[in-house]
């Protein structure tokens, strides 16, 4: 967004009427003494200052200089070809007022932070400034910002009008060099008064960007309007002093609006946004690094100028600067997109309905919402998803683990912690996506929150899940494929889970852990686990880990409903081995209970869930719920992780209660 930046000329421009035709104001005929007093004043702070004519009719309350120019100590630089103010007469004893004031040939050099990224230059044939009062005298101590903020607080306008104005700038060198032109229409900003401006109003305006292959393009945008610009809080950010002494939150705008930006680049790519907007945008100035910042794109400029890419040490600085300006650096009430689309070489295409980021705020952005997302490729087939939803996402957070990444990348993925303390929650609906199976693969919806402690894996998570698609996308030799209802073609899943950590008894229970496939069967569980301590959500590894080798099983209830799958296997297998369905199921059965034999004449107590067990296996669509429970306390779940992955699983049998429930 170029123009809600070219509104800093107005700051320099009123600067430079006040300051240079007047800091003592008009004193009967010395209007020259006085100019050459205040541009004396400011070459004492570094600022070169020149002037041409300069006369003043004390009885017409006219006043006119010609070539005033300014050039900032380290950057920024303001030339005013003509100044005429007409109606000008002293308000008081230390203000003047001039009723119209008409500057010609303005040329605005904005300091960086100011400007917009890719301007280096305004230029504008006329501004015009309606009802415009200043102080009679300005401070003559600090450093030439200091001074400017001051004086600029002090201003007070009714409106300023510039007609027309360009933009010209480039950033980078050599082949990576690129330059921006732009074209702005009618800008007014109304109401000045203590450094800020009530309303910005920007008309269309054009642009082009000329850059390496692929990056030479032309654009525009329509009409802008901000309500609420405080100059005087941006202009802070020049001066280190003035940035330590400003430690609260700024409002820089109350609300910007903009409508209908357009991008065509060489090649084909396009973009289009209908509308963007956001509220309620504050900095921190003290905790803003600005000259790490400016720094940082100086030398990110030489890099690319040298074609080479950043050193791993550079992008981590970069990226933990933005952690501390995400941080501890801005606010922002909210920020939206509507009717985003675009365009790419070979028949890509996507559309956007909307764009939504929640207030953001100590680092954290409330939310992050795409909404009717639609995308197509070359083969003309199309995506859609009605909704993708990030809560509680920590930019601050996500910016030093990117650091992190930059400076050492095996790091990344390790352990999964810091991704728990980076989002919140995760949320996608009404999704489909083409597949070469003949029919489409649907997520109707798909949602996962958590909570957890700073630095700690999660204490409570909750998962849902509902999707379908052509079963032909499970591969006959994944394990996956066993779950499957060969006979359909296409399946529904569902699938349920919560888990929540007792902190007062030490305890995890796991409830629900559901899942369904249509057609096949539905699995339900309750597992209840003790001895959890703080220590296994760390995010160290080897001390989770430590603590998870203490956790004991309580009990575990598991209730398994055949709707259709035991069939459609027997009846798979029975083909194979050139059987009848019934021989295959009472060979099963048989196995089974001879199996278990054993056990129940060990333990008789165990003869009703046996025969539970084999009842589910004679008779298909039955259910078979059971009761674990440990036979002697504590039994550690590493045990019978180590029972179930051992060469006889079933000697778990032996350290475990097993009773029948009800079923459901």
């Amino acid at each position: 967004m170029r123009k809600p930046f070219l509104v800093a000329l107005s700051a320099f421009v009123v600067l430079g009427v006040g300051g240079y035709f007047g800091l003592t104001a008009y004193v009967n005929h010395v209007a020259r003494s006085e100019v050459d007093s205040a541009l004396g004043t400011l070459r004492a702070g570094g600022v070169e200052a020149s002037v041409g004519t300069v006369t003043y009719d004390l009885f017409a309350g006219r006043f006119e200089l010609t070539n005033l120019s300014l050039v900032g100590p380290v950057q920024g630089a303001l030339k005013i070809g003509s100044l005429v103010a007409n109606g000008v007469a002293q308000r008081g004893a230390d203000r003047v007022f001039a009723q119209a004031v008409e500057l010609g040939d303005v040329t605005l050099s904005p300091p960086l932070l100011i400007g917009a990224p890719n301007i280096s230059q305004y230029r504008a044939p006329r501004v015009a400034i309606t009802a415009l009062e200043f102080p009679t005298q300005a401070p003559v101590d600090g450093s030439p910002p200091q001074i400017a903020l001051d004086f600029f607080r002090g201003i007070t306008a009714e409106r300023i009008d510039i007609p027309a104005s360009t933009g010209t700038g480039a950033v980078g060198a050599g082949d990576a060099r690129v330059t921006s032109e732009e074209t702005n229409g009618d800008i007014r900003l109304e109401g000045l008064a203590k450094g800020r401006f009530a309303t910005v109003d920007a008309a269309p305006s054009r642009f082009t960007i000329a850059g390496p292959s692929g990056g030479t393009g032309q654009g525009s945008i329509g009409r802008v309007a901000i309500k609420g610009f405080d100059v005087a809080g941006m202009m802070i950010l020049l001066d280190s002093e003035l940035r330590q002494a400003n430690d609260q939150f700024i409002t820089i705008h109350d609300s910007v609006a903009m409508e209908d930006y357009q991008i065509t680049m060489e090649g084909g790519i396009a973009q289009r946004i209908a509308r963007l907007s956001m509220k309620d945008v504050a900095i921190r100035p003290a905790a803003i690094p600005v000259d790490e910042l400016l720094q940082a794109r100086e030398q990110l400029e030489k890099i690319g100028a040298a074609g080479t890419e950043a050193p791993p040490a550079e992008t981590a600085a970069l990226f933990r600067m933005a952690a501390v300006i995400y941080d501890e650096g801005i606010r922002i009430g909210g920020l939206s997109a509507e009717g985003v689309e675009g365009t790419a070489p070979g028949g890509f295409a996507f559309g956007l309905g909307s764009f939504t980021v929640g207030a953001i705020d100590g680092g954290r952005m409330d939310s992050f919402a795409l909404e009717k997302l639609t995308g197509k490729g070359p083969d003309g087939k199309g995506f859609q998803m009605g909704r993708f939803a990030i809560g509680g996402l920590k930019a601050g957070t996500l910016m030093s683990l990117l650091a992190d990444g930059s400076e050492d990348p095996q790091s990344v993925g390790r352990w999964p912690a810091p991704f728990f303390n980076t989002v919140e929650s995760v949320e996608i609906a009404n999704v489909v996506s083409p597949t070469d199976k003949g029919s489409p693969l649907n997520i109707d919806r798909f949602a996962l929150t958590w909570t957890a402690e700073p630095d700690a894996l999660p204490t409570r998570i909750s998962a849902t899940l509902r999707m379908s698609g052509p079963t032909a996308l499970i591969n006959a030799g994944n394990s996956a494929f066993a779950l499957v209802p060969g006979q359909m073609d296409r399946a529904s899943i569902a699938m349920d889970f919560g888990a929540a950590w007792n902190e007062a008894d030490n305890s995890v229970v796991v409830d629900p852990a559901y899942l369904e496939v249509s057609d096949a069967f539905s699995f339900n569980a309750k597992l209840t686990l003790s001895a959890v301590d703080d220590s296994v959500f760390s995010t160290e590894p080897d001390e989770a880990l430590a603590g998870a080798m203490e956790v004991n099983l309580g009990a575990l209830d598991l209730t398994v409903t055949d709707a259709g799958l035991y069939d459609q296997k027997l009846e798979a297998a029975a083909k194979e081995q050139g059987l009848k369905p019934e021989e295959v199921r009472q060979l099963i059965a048989g196995f089974a209970d001879l199996l278990l034999a054993q056990a129940v004449t060990d333990r008789p107590e165990l003869g009703p869930a046996v025969e539970a067990f084999v009842r589910f296996v004679q008779k298909p669509m039955g259910t078979l719920a059971l009761r674990l429970t440990p036979r002697h306390e504590p039994l550690p779940m590493l045990l019978i992780v180590e029972a179930l992955n051992s060469e006889d699983p079933l000697g778990l049998v032996d350290e475990l209660n097993v009773e029948t429930l009800p079923a459901p």
